[in-house]
């Protein structure tokens, strides 16, 4: 298995408001529009969700409700309806259907970075490497886990160190799961603590969101994702890891930067 060192990047400090503010402008350039997208995921994984809930759903959690919104839901009780491992296996099903459908949305927005047309089916491009999708997804959850029983803080730690495994797996669907990883590990390294402050800067838009009950959602999701894969890209070009297309053909034409958009040649 590869290992990843990459090349030493002491003390640099990313511009995270001049990313931000270069990500909200990429978004314009979107040729399909970022924010209808999102409504499509959004209305996608509502739908995965009611189901699951649906099939969880008891005379408990039904009454409970009732309760608390004024809302007879006794009627949708299935627990005698279907037996546990049915509900039990829907349940996995739309979890995995979650992971590959958010693998879809990264696809997307690495799509518009790269200045293609993403259409709206890029949601659904994730199913041609499933496997590896979930696979990769569950590798994570076991690690940052583990690394959570030992105590709260180390597992916040481990999620930054693999955070970018997901978008390493869809630039390149070729590598393995533990290849995704390891470039991750290397990537993260000495810039978990401003992927965190970058994390920090969007509370504020995230409780505004859910006075609006997630309907800014709709604006705000794109602006973080794009946010992210701009410190992803920023990182990949000072690391020197992570994939980059082959450089075009001697064309006898200037090309100053890659797909991604940075100068990677």
């Amino acid at each position: 298995m590869q290992q990843y060192s990459g090349r030493m990047v002491l003390c640099m400090v990313l511009d995270r408001a001049s990313l931000k503010q270069e990500s909200k402008a990429l978004l314009k350039t979107a040729r399909v529009n970022p924010y209808l997208f999102t409504l499509l995921v959004l209305a996608v994984t509502l739908v995965i969700s009611g189901i699951s809930n649906y099939m969880n759903m008891d005379d408990e959690f039904a009454y409970l409700y009732s309760v608390q919104y004024g809302i007879d839901l006794s009627f949708l009780a299935l627990h005698r309806a279907f037996p546990a491992l049915v509900v039990l296996f829907v349940s996995v099903v739309c979890a995995l259907l979650n992971m590959v459908l958010e693998a879809g949305v990264s696809l997307y927005h690495l799509g518009i970075r790269r200045g293609e047309e993403m259409p709206y089916v890029t949601l659904f491009d994730g199913f041609s490497f499933a496997g590896k999708i979930i696979l990769l997804s569950i590798v994570q959850y076991i690690f940052v886990f583990l690394w959570t029983l030992l105590f709260i803080v180390p597992g916040i730690v481990a999620a930054y160190r693999y955070r970018f495994a997901i978008l390493n797996l869809c630039e390149n669907p070729e590598i393995g799961v533990m290849e995704a990883i390891n470039m991750s590990k290397a990537q993260t390294a000495g810039f978990k603590w401003q992927l965190f402050v970058l994390d920090l800067s969007f509370i504020g838009w995230g409780l505004l969101a859910s006075l609006t009950l997630g309907i800014l959602n709709i604006w705000l999701l794109p602006y973080i994702a794009q946010s992210n894969i701009a410190f992803f890209q920023e990182i990949k070009k000072a690391k020197g890891i992570g994939f980059f297309p082959p450089r075009p053909e001697d064309d006898g034409q200037f090309h100053p930067h890659d797909p991604f958009g940075e100068d990677n040649w």
